[in-house]
């Protein structure tokens, strides 16, 4: 599962996630970069999920606790393009309460 990181000039870090988020090294991955980047001071984030298929438990469990983090350091974190499949996880596991769902990258990270 690729991450990559991008800083707009807004002030917003994009962090894309694709392909699998399931237990194991690349959840971890993902918790890594969001606290790195948090270190660095970075308050803005969106997570482009546009291009993820699918998470399991573990990785429903890593979007949240990446949540949890930013929004202790006093941050906000975004969620844009969540196909179908991952719409109805967050909907079964009581995520699309928690995180603010936005249909595009461009909706997120407008405003």
């Amino acid at each position: 599962m690729p991450i990559e990181t991008k800083q707009l000039d807004s002030g917003i870090a994009v962090v894309t996630v694709s392909g699998r988020l399931v237990l194991g090294k690349d959840e971890e991955r993902l918790e890594v970069v969001t606290g790195e980047l948090l270190k660095q001071g970075q308050k803005k984030f969106v997570f482009d999920i546009s291009a993820l298929d699918y998470a399991d438990s573990s990785g429903i469990g890593t979007l949240v606790a990446c949540l949890t983090h930013i929004k202790k350091a006093d941050g906000d974190l975004r969620m844009a393009g969540a196909n179908a499949r991952m719409m109805r996880l967050f909907q079964m596991t009581g995520v699309d309460s928690l995180m603010s769902l936005y249909p595009t990258l461009a909706a997120a990270t407008a405003g």
